[in-house]
């Protein structure tokens, strides 16, 4: 009872999805549904009526009474074949054109559910991050879209009422005969869904297997691996996996066919093939007319496609049904994990008198900060102090709680207890849109976006006009001007080879043009500096430029400096070692190394890597790190 009730609960939500997304749209497809049904009910009628006058035609000729009847019908029996074909043509398109609305409104309402909670827990935490996923790639494939469902729905239930009037026309002939095709016809209906409805589940209940599946082809078959792939000999490793992982997933998915459902095939059938004999017997012996024993035929095999149409229909429109449920689960996934959290669109508390945002000092006072079910606290008590307008570096080890810190200062993630301030401010009390817009940041895996490089750079600041001689000063700054005018069509390069005119760009060129995007942002109103592991994918020149130009692309900005290396570190002003969750050691660069703890050791060990062995190590250390 629960799968009935949760198949009509499905339906609902496709009904009241429909009629938001196109009333008119959803009212053409219903009309066109009832003329796609009872047209052909409505031509068997009148194929009997020609094939009752074909003797007295025969007899009297064309321009007799019976043969001006005769083709007054066959005129009829034209029209409704013409409307069969032009109702099933508008209720295509139709439910075609419903289907990409509904899908685009589901695709909007997901968009909503995920940008809409502040922080980004919802996306990293494998409860919720399975369902978005889900829910997100089923719109790649035509297959499994809910939208599907105004297609095929408007096919099921063209077939069921193409076999319930069938059923009525053959109980007009004899009722036993009209009960039993219902009785079949609803037993195979039935039975169909089920097991279209079995086979909906087995899908989304393998959709790991699917995903790894779609792994592997990716590796064996895309430019990003290759070279790995070729190297290491992996080719036939690959093939191997992909076909033992299809083989056992073929093994679960093709399974005996369901006895009832064929069962109920065959009694159907032999419902039809029976009552096609009855009629035949009885038409023989004159206990019926020619043009009545027509109308029954006609009528029993219509029926039979309503059963066939709806069984097409069926597994096509349990997967969509399964696919809403499991979009529905993703969006109320999202919601119950941002469960009285701060959204996006609107602020925890009010703002800061007059409404100016907080600038100065940014405060961490005994921040303690777990993942979602980690069994370690990441940060404790932890108390940090970013000086207004100077830079702060923070390294330690992998894990140390770096790359946390700037999550939780860019309201990705919220303190589970102690609080951070700016300028006094509590930043929870803060509109984390509005805060964010003080906040410019150069992230480790920066997001590649395949704009122009114009775009690419603007989208440091798009809530402002965007300000061509502002990109340039800012690429230039960055290191990457000359790099992207040197692009075939400039700054109006697409910064991808998949388009038309596009470039693809190096990693360090990718590392620098984030760079630039973020001082935009600084010269648009921001005024907090992250700048996590920005010489990760640099070259030496490109890393000694940065190191040269440290000082004056953050004058006068709050930065925060995430790196491995000590030569964009020892230019801050502050740096702090963490271990533990915990500040260790503060001070500039020359009082760590002489204090001879853990910085000063993480110092010497890099030096020793870029000295020269002839070399002192100290001195030839001092040089180049």
């Amino acid at each position: 009872m629960s799968v009935l009730r949760r198949s009509r609960s499905g339906y609902g939500r496709f009904a009241r999805l429909a009629w938001q997304a196109g009333p008119g749209l959803t009212a053409v497809t219903a009309f066109t549904v009832l003329l796609s049904a009872s047209a052909p009910l409505g031509l068997a009628g009148v194929v009997g009526a020609v094939v009752g006058l074909a003797g007295d035609v025969a007899a009297e000729g064309l321009t007799s009474s019976a043969g001006r009847s005769a083709l007054w019908w066959a005129a009829v029996a034209a029209g409704l074949l013409m409307v069969v074909w032009v109702a099933g043509s508008v209720r295509s398109a139709a439910a075609t054109a419903l289907g990409e609305r509904i899908d685009a409104s589901l695709q909007r309402e997901l968009m909503r559910a995920v940008e809409e909670p502040v922080g980004v827990g919802h996306l990293e935490d494998p409860r919720t991050s399975e369902l978005i996923a889900v829910g997100r790639e089923t719109f790649r494939g035509s297959w499994g879209r809910p939208g599907r469902l105004a297609s095929t729905v408007a096919g099921l239930v063209t077939g069921r009422v193409v076999l319930l009037g069938a059923c009525v026309l053959v109980a007009d002939f004899h009722p036993l005969l009209g009960i039993a095709l219902l009785a079949a016809g609803s037993w195979t209906a039935y039975e169909e869904k089920v097991a279209s409805r079995a086979e909906a589940a087995h899908h989304y209940g393998a959709s790991e297997v699917a995903r790894r599946l779609e792994y592997l082809y990716g590796l064996g078959s895309s430019p990003e691996a290759a070279k790995e792939v070729r190297i290491f000999g992996l080719a036939g490793f690959l093939r191997d996996r992909y076909s033992t992982l299809w083989q056992r997933s073929m093994a679960d998915v093709i399974t005996p066919l369901p006895r009832r459902a064929v069962a109920a095939n065959v009694v159907t059938a032999a419902v039809v093939v029976c009552g096609l004999a009855w009629i035949a017997v009885r038409a023989a012996k004159g206990e019926v007319s020619a043009g009545q024993a027509a109308v029954c035929a006609q009528a029993l095999m219509t029926g039979l496609l309503g059963v066939h149409q709806s069984a097409w229909t069926g597994l096509q429109t349990e997967l969509a049904l399964a696919t809403l449920r499991r979009f529905d689960e993703a969006i109320a996934a999202v919601a119950a994990f941002a469960n009285d959290a701060p959204t996006a669109d609107e602020p925890v508390a009010a703002e800061p008198a007059g409404g100016d945002r907080p600038r100065g000092e940014i405060r961490f006072e005994r921040v303690s900060f777990s993942y979602p079910g980690a069994t370690a606290p990441v940060l404790v008590d932890l108390d940090l102090t970013v000086p207004a307008g100077r830079s702060l570096a923070i390294v330690g080890m992998n894990g140390a709680g770096k790359t946390t810190i700037i999550k939780l200062l860019c309201r990705m993630y919220e303190p589970m207890s102690g609080r951070i301030t700016v300028e006094g401010t509590d930043l929870a009390s803060v509109d984390a849109p509005e805060w964010r817009r003080q906040v410019a940041a150069v992230f480790q895996d920066a997001t590649r976006f395949p704009l122009t490089a114009r775009e690419s750079i603007a989208m440091g600041r798009p809530d402002v006009p965007v300000d061509q001689a502002g990109i340039e000063s800012a690429a230039e700054r960055a290191g990457v001007a000359d790099e992207l005018e040197g692009l075939p069509s400039s700054w109006d390069t697409p910064l991808s080879s998949h388009y038309p005119g596009g470039a693809d760009l190096s990693g360090g060129q990718w590392q620098k043009l984030s760079l630039a995007r973020a001082l935009y942002a600084v010269d648009h109103g921001a005024d907090v500096l992250i700048l996590d592991e920005p010489a990760a994918h640099l070259d030496a020149r490109a890393e000694a430029r940065l190191y040269t130009r440290f000082l004056e692309l953050t004058a006068g900005l709050s930065t925060i400096v995430i790196s491995h290396r000590f030569s964009t570190v020892r230019r801050a002003d502050v740096i702090v070692v963490l271990d533990g969750g915990r500040v260790v050691e503060r001070g500039s660069h020359d009082e760590l190394v002489a204090l001879g703890g853990r910085y000063a050791e993480m110092f010497r060990l890099q030096a020793e890597r870029f000295s020269d062995r002839t070399n002192d190590s100290e001195g030839t250390a001092e040089v180049t790190a």
